[in-house]
């Protein structure tokens, strides 16, 4: 259920990464509320997570790409809200595989178009897409 209350802002996170370059707000904190609910719920169900694992999935990547911000720029702060969202929803270790899913298609995007840049709200779609799926489909 946790990845169908999702769905919609990450695309519509990438819709909006694609045509504008920004990423709204409220996808970020709307992933962010999704997960707070799965972590207070706490169901055990298809993608139980522990807290401690979804606070550091939270702040890995947020200080990591605010680090990686400031030294060399090109990580924009909806990218990097919208990746400890998704840490915190689905923990550091299903943040793992949708990055791992992600960063394929985002190099070869990058190479393809010879961007430096490129719309990761895009890219963290297909990975969390591919994600949602394996999840899905391997529990049965």
């Amino acid at each position: 259920m946790m990845l169908l209350f999702c769905a919609i802002p990450m695309l519509c996170a990438a819709v909006t990464d694609w045509k504008k370059r920004i990423i709204p707000d409220w996808t970020w904190i709307a992933i962010l509320m999704v997960g707070l609910a799965s972590a207070v719920i706490n169901g055990k169900g298809i993608l139980y997570i522990p807290l401690p694992e979804r606070l550091v999935g939270l702040l890995f990547p947020a200080v990591s790409l605010l680090m990686i911000a400031f030294k060399w720029g090109g990580v924009g702060g909806g990218d990097i809200k919208l990746t400890a969202a998704l840490g915190f929803c689905f923990g550091l270790y299903g943040l793992a595989a949708i990055l791992f899913f992600a960063v394929i298609p985002a190099c070869i995007y990058a190479r393809a178009t010879k961007q430096r840049s490129v719309p990761l709200a895009v890219f963290l779609c297909i990975g969390f897409f591919v994600y949602a799926c394996l999840s899905i489909f391997s529990k049965g």
